[in-house]
């Protein structure tokens, strides 16, 4: 996973003064937190695009429209819900991508059980966000280049096309 967005340690909307935004790089094994208890996590905030690619290069650019937050997991949030410790976590051979608006920020800052500031949570209303995605390899080019460009209709990704 690259993304050019805060980084390089996990971050969240009450959480992201100390990830300075640059464009960060890693394995997605390696951009997660174990916590004692499986819960979500990993996630980067204020993210302008994403890639997941394999070792050959190939994959996919997501460009935010303007912001995301971003998680990617070697499980499902399905698997988080049902472990009840680390170990019961499956490393599956799929990678969950989450593109989230927002996050509600994580509050504890006076105690595990203080819930976040007002001024980050997420109330219950309608929200609509916006997102690009589309295959990506390396002969297309620059990753910067093309999360600046529009689509064309030609280029429009078909979601019966196989990327992979």
């Amino acid at each position: 996973m690259t993304w050019y967005g805060r980084g390089p340690h996990e971050n969240y909307w009450d959480r992201k003064t100390s990830a300075a935004v640059g464009v960060y790089s890693g394995r997605v094994q390696d951009l997660i937190h174990n916590y004692v208890r499986p819960q979500e996590n990993g996630n980067r905030t204020d993210v302008r695009w994403v890639t997941l690619t394999g070792d050959d290069g190939l994959g996919l650019l997501v460009v935010g429209m303007p912001l995301l937050s971003v998680t990617a997991w070697p499980y499902t949030m399905e698997d988080l819900e049902r472990a009840r410790h680390i170990n019961e976590l499956p490393e599956r051979d799929t990678i969950a991508l989450n593109l989230d608006y927002k996050q509600m920020g994580v509050g504890g800052d006076d105690g595990w059980g203080a819930r976040p500031h007002p001024q980050y949570r997420l109330p219950c209303k309608p929200y609509s966000y916006s997102f690009r995605i589309r295959p990506y390899s390396p002969e297309m080019g620059s990753v910067e280049t093309l999360a600046r460009q529009a689509f064309t209709v030609e280029e429009q990704p078909s979601l019966d096309t196989d990327f992979f």
